[in-house]
């Protein structure tokens, strides 16, 4: 699969899934560290990555955290308790790929040699996510339309995949009417099109009206090709 770029390279979760606050107990102590080989850096708090996900709490059916976009890297959202971490810009592209494909399943991964930043390596997914690092460090991902006929991604238990958008809810598809409900963007006319900046998030409509739909996000370090 070849990586699609939002305007040919992308014109360029609820998070980290929370740890309980409490102290676990001496019976869950001598369990297996579900995050061993998962270090993140400082500020990056651990994901719970474990079978089933978040560790459920009386017998209750616990939920792998679910990837969401931002605009300082990836939000990591628990679907149970609602709560987030990020997993930021920063992040070492080794740990990137270590969380992103146990929450997403296999990337194809690449390199991008003609980028204004310089080389980026990449990580995409058949949803039209891209992850780029540069330099060994995640730095921006980018978001686009899938081709037409692509089969709807399915979740690493079969079910249809959550469709990926920031915690407010905008993604690919959304109007500029939702767009501009939520964040105060600046929209303008460019090289690129209607292109739109908000809270660190860049983006393209397909036209100027409020029902104009998103067709790319981005945010970070990309190719974009003005």
């Amino acid at each position: 699969m070849t990586p699609r770029f939002p305007l040919r390279f992308a014109p360029f979760f609820m998070a980290t899934v929370l740890l309980a606050a409490c102290q676990p107990s001496s019976e869950k102590q001598a369990k297996a560290d579900p995050h061993d080989g998962i270090e993140l850096p400082p500020g990056h708090p651990q994901i719970d990555l474990s079978e089933g996900g978040v560790a459920a709490e009386g017998g209750a059916a616990a939920h792998p955290p679910v990837v969401s976009l931002d605009g300082e890297g990836l939000r990591l959202v628990d679907p149970d308790s609602g709560a987030t971490r990020p997993l930021g810009f920063g992040v070492p592209l080794d740990q990137l790929k270590l969380v992103t494909e146990k929450l997403k399943g296999p990337a194809e991964a690449g390199r991008a040699e003609e980028c204004g930043a310089g080389p980026l390596a990449y990580l995409s997914w058949d949803d039209g996510l891209t992850l780029y690092a540069l330099d060994g460090l995640f730095a921006g991902w980018a978001l686009d339309e899938t081709a037409p006929g692509t089969p709807q991604p399915k979740g690493k238990d079969g079910k249809p995949a959550p469709k990926l958008t920031t915690i407010s809810g905008i993604g690919i598809g959304s109007t500029r009417a939702q767009l501009l409900d939520v964040y105060d963007a600046k929209v303008e006319q460019t090289t690129l099109g209607t292109e739109f900046n908000a809270a660190g998030l860049s983006g393209i409509l397909d036209g100027t009206g409020p029902k104009a739909k998103v067709t790319n996000l981005w945010s970070g370090v990309n190719c974009v090709f003005r």
